[in-house]
């Protein structure tokens, strides 16, 4: 498990310790140094005096007189420049510390009120977050813990931080991270081999951020994705027509298309469908690929139909990473296609991962070009799932269609959300 910062989780506080390192900055001292830069963090209010409330400067001649391991402004001082360099705020690689434009724009913050100019802000920055591994592997933490909650709705705080578990931010990583939810926490840390301190650390920050930016909806211990960033004041309802979601960061990788382009950039290495061990025998590898190209192309048959109803309606397609996203000046339909095999197994796991990359996508990926249309949510499967899975993305405003022959068949959501589209949808 990647180790993470766990001193400071309030933006606020976070915005008024960046603006002490960069008052340290500009008055050339040595922001570096654990002591200088702590006891300012004291004196700002940042860091606490512990549980005997004393006079701040009392307080810090109390830990001066300790070994500097004992000094805990040090610790403070040592995770906040921790997390400024995860959130690419500053650069102490060299001998001082350097602010970015980030950094400034954080600082810039402190003693304000917490707008949407600041919550867009600070949601930017922590889903831009990178994390670096001990073998060179790469994640975004915040990125993976909302497509963890997405994909488990009803998962405890403590299991979020599984968020840190994920080596990187692949399908199969996450679907990994999402089985180990299923177990209680003492056998999730025998599996994974992290001691119970770091386990407890790592709970403390990802979800504290979630909840602050109102990406998701708490209920006791139990936390669900809101529909979109920012909404989860209002329980996480759907986007009222003409209004648009608050997008904090566009997916430059989208690209136009049309019917009979869609989908041809998709190969069988990247299709998410079907996962192969890497420790099966060659034979049993190669058996898995074919079933994974096979899946694709039908995968592909099935958006390509549903896309030529969508342009025949006159609705301009885009892909990437969604499967499509059809625009009209005022609607916008985010659609995920599934296949399925048959076995309830594969049911499950399709219909859970429809449910957490479109919520994941309608909340942060949805293009410019939407601009202020209404999303709507439509997951499509190869066959017709059953009543139980449907009613519950139902739950979650998602659309259910599934191709019936030549045709496609939905339920009684889709045929509010695609009929004027979709003629056999009506």
């Amino acid at each position: 498990m990647k180790g993470f910062p766990n001193q400071v989780a309030e933006l606020a506080k976070l915005a008024t310790a960046m603006r002490t390192l960069v008052q340290l900055v500009n008055r050339r001292q040595q922001a570096k140094d654990d002591g200088i830069f702590g006891q300012a963090l004291v004196r700002s209010g940042v860091a606490g005096t512990g549980h005997t409330p004393m006079p701040v400067e009392e307080y810090i001649r109390q830990q001066l007189t300790k070994e500097k391991s004992g000094q805990s402004f040090r610790t403070t001082a040592r995770g906040l420049r921790e997390l400024f360099r995860l959130l690419r705020f500053i650069d102490d690689s060299g001998e001082e510390v350097r602010i970015t434009d980030l950094g400034r724009q954080a600082a810039a913050f402190a003693g304000t009120g917490m707008d949407d100019a600041q919550l867009s802000f600070w949601r930017r920055a922590i889903l831009d977050m990178t994390h670096f591994g001990d073998d060179t592997t790469a994640s975004h933490p915040y990125q993976v813990l909302l497509r963890l909650v997405a994909k488990k709705p009803g998962i405890t705080r403590a299991k979020c931080a599984l968020a840190l578990e994920a080596r990187d931010d692949s399908a199969a990583e996450l679907d990994r991270i999402a089985e180990l939810v299923n177990l209680d926490e003492t056998e999730i840390r025998r599996r994974i081999g992290v001691t119970k301190s770091n386990w407890d650390n790592a709970k403390k920050v990802l979800p504290k951020f979630a909840e602050q930016l109102r990406d998701v909806i708490r209920d006791g211990d139990s936390f669900t994705i809101a529909v979109a960033p920012g909404r989860a004041a209002e329980g996480g309802a759907a986007p009222q027509a003409g209004r648009a979601a608050h997008v904090p960061r566009a997916p430059r990788t989208s690209r136009e298309v049309n019917a009979d382009t869609i989908g041809t950039a998709g190969t069988a290495e990247n299709f998410d469908e079907v996962q192969i061990s890497p420790d099966v025998d060659p034979e049993a590898a190669a058996a898995g690929v074919r079933v994974r190209r096979t899946r694709l192309r039908r995968h592909n048959l099935i958006l390509r139909k549903l896309a030529r109803r969508l342009t025949a309606a006159g609705m301009t397609l885009y892909e990437n990473p969604f499967d499509a996203l059809a625009l009209t000046e005022r609607i916008g339909i985010l659609v995920e296609v599934k296949t399925l095999d048959g076995t309830v197994p594969d049911e499950r796991a399709q219909v859970s991962g429809a449910l957490a990359q479109l919520l994941y996508y309608q909340a942060f990926l949805i293009p410019p070009a939407a601009g202020e249309a209404a999303i709507r949510m439509v997951a499509c499967f190869e066959r017709r799932i059953t009543r139980e899975h449907s009613e519950w993305l139902n739950r979650q405003n998602i659309a259910v269609i599934w191709e019936d022959g030549e045709s496609f068949a939905g339920d009684a959501l889709a045929s509010n959300f695609l009929g004027r589209y979709v003629e056999e949808l009506r």
